[in-house]
């Protein structure tokens, strides 16, 4: 890690600039692998998040664990924002141990980040199974994230550093009490089924979790980030989901449970936010997304949309579930763009490219009106103003070097660039490929 001399170190923060999805884990993987960093932190979010990490022959899907998991000199920090969910915590550390990566020594926990109890997700298929009946889920994942976030906001729920506290027992029956209460009213009004056997086995996989959770290492993290900062260090915040997914920012209600922006870097993590310097956006070269609610540059031919999917294997790393694949959406880019400052971009899976010809969004319709700022529901959109330019087939794949990219792409990536040239972002670096290393520089 390079230190700077008589200086304080930054924070710099990645952020996903779509949908989600957007191989947000690749990227921070090679920024960190460049030696300007010396730790990687989580500030919201859970095990909603999926991230794919290829290096050699080795691939890991991290669903809590930051994605530098795989640099064995970087530290990993779950900061106050993350909702935690500490049997999946566990299983991924056991992973990476039998992969040679013991993150136990350089993983740091906040004392203040939430916890998932084992009736959370128990709750959250509840609560998706009331929306079915009026026609309008969310899509969740299931893992718990929304209530668990809810009792945050309610002031009731569990706190990771509650386990080390000789209260916790309590703490924890007379919530458990409170969500089973739900739970009884979800049954009696709505028809919810449960097994009482699954939420006893779910209780015990939940408190052995927690006895070993004890022994990792649970600090107050705000107060270890502003050390690390003071001893000239540097540390890449790793964001989950996307803007398009933010709480107050998406497409409500059709959103995550957390504020995905930059903004709540500070917030996430216990820091100011004149420590951060820049904001890395990550977008792919198309656009997916996963769950409910609208999407307006959802590619219409069926058959096309699903060559897209093969491809570029776009089935969520944490439910499974296909994503709905659709052109480069340029208009939503330039509102989440204003949301969260990117001022460096990454684009992701160029090397995938179906069609001889790929159209580009460029601006919504309601009402026969070409909209000048974006709408506060996505299902109002009647109609998509699109540009068609010439596509590239597979001829990308794997290249490492902006000499060798096809004239075809180049265009592409000039043509966005130009469409954005009042924003101030650069397109800094282009993934051809799964792989750490593939990838090449753009506009450095």
């Amino acid at each position: 890690m390079k230190k700077n001399k008589n200086k304080n170190g930054f924070v710099d923060v990645v952020v996903g600039l779509q949908w989600g999805d957007e191989g947000k884990g690749k990227n921070i993987d090679e920024l960190l692998s460049r030696g300007e960093y010396s730790a990687v932190a989580r500030f919201q979010g859970g095990a909603n998040a999926g991230h794919t990490l290829k290096y050699k022959n080795t691939t890991f899907i991290g669903h809590i664990v930051p994605s530098g998991c795989l640099q064995k000199n970087i530290e990993l920090y779950i900061g106050n924002g993350v909702v935690v969910d500490v049997i999946s915590l566990l299983k991924e550390m056991s992973e990476l141990k039998k992969m040679g990566f013991n993150v136990a020594p350089r993983l740091y926990i906040s004392n203040r980040a939430k916890l998932v109890s084992y009736l959370h997700p128990f709750l959250d298929q509840a609560e998706e199974f009331y929306r079915s009946k009026g026609g309008a889920k969310v899509g969740t994942t299931g893992r718990g994230i929304g209530p668990a976030y809810s009792d945050s906001r309610s002031r009731r729920g569990l706190l990771i550093g509650d386990v080390l506290h000789p209260d916790f027992k309590e703490k924890e029956l007379n919530l458990s009490r409170f969500h089973m209460d739900f739970l009884e009213m979800y049954r009696k009004r709505y028809g919810f089924k449960y097994s009482e056997n699954a939420i006893k086995q779910a209780r015990k996989n939940w408190l052995d979790a927690i006895k070993s959770l004890k022994k990792l290492q649970v600090c107050d993290l705000s107060f270890l980030i502003q050390k690390r900062l003071l001893e000239g260090k540097n540390i890449l915040a790793e964001g989950a989901q996307a803007v398009m997914l933010d709480v107050d920012f998406g497409d409500y209600p059709n959103v995550t449970s957390s504020n995905t922006l930059p903004a709540n870097v500070s917030l996430g993590l216990g820091i100011p936010h004149t420590v951060i310097r820049n904001v890395y956006g990550v977008i792919k070269a198309y656009t997916t997304k996963v769950g409910g609610g609208s999407f307006p540059s959802r590619i219409e031919d069926a058959n096309l949309e699903k060559l897209f999917q093969n491809a570029g294997y776009e089935f969520g790393a944490t439910t499974g579930r296909p994503r709905m694949c659709g052109w480069l959406d340029l208009f939503a880019l330039r509102y989440a763009l204003g949301l969260s400052g990117a001022n460096k971009i990454f684009i992701n899976k160029a090397d995938i490219c179906l069609s001889d010809k790929i159209k580009v969004v460029v601006g919504y319709k309601i009402k026969g009106k070409r909209l000048k700022d974006f709408p506060l529901y996505l299902n109002q959109v009647e109609k998509v103003i699109t540009e068609e330019i010439p596509g590239w087939g597979n001829k990308n794949y794997r290249i490492k070097e902006k000499k060798k990219v096809s004239k075809e792409l180049a265009l592409y990536l000039k043509y966005i660039k130009n469409k954005l040239s009042d924003l101030n972002v650069k397109i800094i670096s282009v993934g051809t490929g799964p792989d750490r290393e593939h990838f090449f520089n753009w506009d450095n």
